[in-house]
């Protein structure tokens, strides 16, 4: 799945998510005149993240998957959260004026609170409501 085939049909522009800088990771982006502050991370269970080989790992799964938070700045400057939550590839989050889809959600080992080209694949895209 890819961001040009959104079950809505919307058009998505791509954020620029660098799945070689690991996770957490956070970035800004500016959307329609609106400067986007955006954090992602992988919440995976203790159990599976020991038991874990070299594979790579689709999230969501039971014991593992990808939040996304969105910040705005409020008026005072101070960061507003938009939207906080776990993302699943066939879902089309909306929040505010914009939509939200996180269609690519691949994660290796090594890029949880690591840097490096692995081969992790996590995609987002953003679009106006």
């Amino acid at each position: 799945m890819d961001l040009t085939t959104p079950p809505s049909g919307r058009a998505y522009t791509a954020l620029p998510i660098d799945a070689t800088k690991g996770f957490p990771q956070s970035f800004s982006f500016t959307f329609n005149t609106v400067n986007y502050f955006f954090t992602l991370y992988v919440n995976i269970d203790a159990r599976l993240l020991a038991a874990w080989t070299d594979d790579f790992l689709n999230i969501p799964s039971p014991s593992a998957y990808l939040v996304a938070r969105v910040d705005v700045s409020a008026t005072d400057g101070s960061p507003d959260t938009i939207f906080l939550r776990k993302v699943v590839p066939e879902l089309e989050y909306e929040t505010g004026n914009v939509a939200l889809f996180f269609p690519q959600q691949s994660i290796f080992p090594q890029n949880l609170n690591g840097q490096g080209e692995f081969g992790s694949v996590v995609t987002g895209g953003i679009a106006l409501r």
